[in-house]
């Protein structure tokens, strides 16, 4: 007789689901932190130049623009990953996530395919008010600030046209950085196994198991 073993039994599914969105919540904030720590560090830096900041004004502008940029991607990256996760948990609560697709951390190489679907906004965007969170928000305002530094020492421009400018340029460039990050990571979605006849991981097993042992025994004379 075979009985089905679990690393996590399926109903803690929800439990470690709830857990690993609150380590990347944790995460999150670290990010922040540290990108303003960096950022802070490169002002000061532009600031104490004094006079001579018009020699190091592009290179401190362009370290804070990759700083930023390379913030981005990790903050976006747990962003989408707790997407991934509150989507498990809806599938954990309705007893159909398989033990398989338990992760063993927020955004695992291999994901289910079309867990946005009805939940997201776009592929790359689950709501409009999203933008205005910290981990989107601040890094939009920190590349607009140094693209407009970068821009206005280099162009002879009025500020306006310039900010108008920076404006497109940054929206353009994370706008598209996304895109094509969650393009990439597409890559790795597969699609989903679904039973009907078992609504979670090991119930079958379980009946199985069940009518094995509660079957009549025969015996022949």
């Amino acid at each position: 007789m075979h009985v089905a073993m679990h690393d996590v039994e399926p109903r803690l599914y929800t439990t470690v689901i709830r857990e690993m969105i609150r380590h990347e919540n944790d995460v999150t904030n670290h990010r922040i932190m540290w990108l303003l720590i960096g950022q802070g560090l490169i002002a000061n830096a532009y600031v104490g130049a004094g006079p001579q900041k018009g020699d190091v004004v592009e290179i401190l502008a362009a370290v804070g623009i990759l700083v930023t940029l390379s913030t981005f991607v990790i903050l976006y990256k747990s962003y989408q990953a707790r997407g991934y996760l509150e989507f498990l948990g809806e599938e954990a609560k309705r007893g159909t996530l398989e033990e398989e697709d338990l992760p063993m951390f927020g955004w695992p190489g291999k994901r289910i395919s079309g867990w946005r679907t009805d939940k997201w906004l776009c592929p790359w965007l689950r709501k409009a008010g999203d933008l205005l969170e910290p981990y989107l928000f601040l890094p939009t305002l920190l590349v607009l600030a140094w693209l407009f530094v970068l821009m206005e020492h280099r162009l002879m421009m009025s500020k306006g046209l310039i900010l108008a400018l920076v404006m497109f340029l940054v929206a353009v460039i994370l706008c598209g950085l996304c895109i094509v990050w969650v393009w990439a990571e597409g890559k790795n979605d597969k699609e989903p196994k679904r039973h009907t006849e078992a609504p979670a991981s090991g119930f079958r097993e379980h009946v199985m198991v069940t009518q094995m042992t509660s079957e009549p025994k025969h015996t022949d004379f």
